[in-house]
């Protein structure tokens, strides 16, 4: 998830979360908020996420891994920008 995929429809003249999401894919729920992490979402958006799907045990580990996947992602797509950010990462989850 990041700011471009996500926002509020009007359905009965009723404000409505909506998430545009064209990549989904079946997998572990945490896997999503790796982009989210990567592109700043607000503290309320991961405070909402959790107040439905609560952490589970290992997430900080998990989470990291998650948002080098989009770091490296990047790197290979759009270059050297993101070669600073991908080896932050690499070096935490090896603490």
């Amino acid at each position: 998830l990041w700011n471009g995929n996500w926002g509020g429809v009007d359905s009965d003249n009723e404000p409505v979360a909506a998430l545009f999401d064209p990549a989904c894919y079946y997998g572990h729920s945490e896997a999503d908020l790796g982009i989210a992490h990567m592109f700043g979402m607000p503290n309320a958006f991961f405070s909402a996420y959790f107040a439905e799907l609560p952490k589970q045990p290992g997430f900080d580990k998990r989470k990291v891994l998650y948002e080098l996947h989009h770091h490296l992602n990047h790197l290979n797509i759009f270059g050297s920008g993101y070669a600073h950010g991908a080896l932050k990462l690499l070096q935490e989850l090896l603490k």
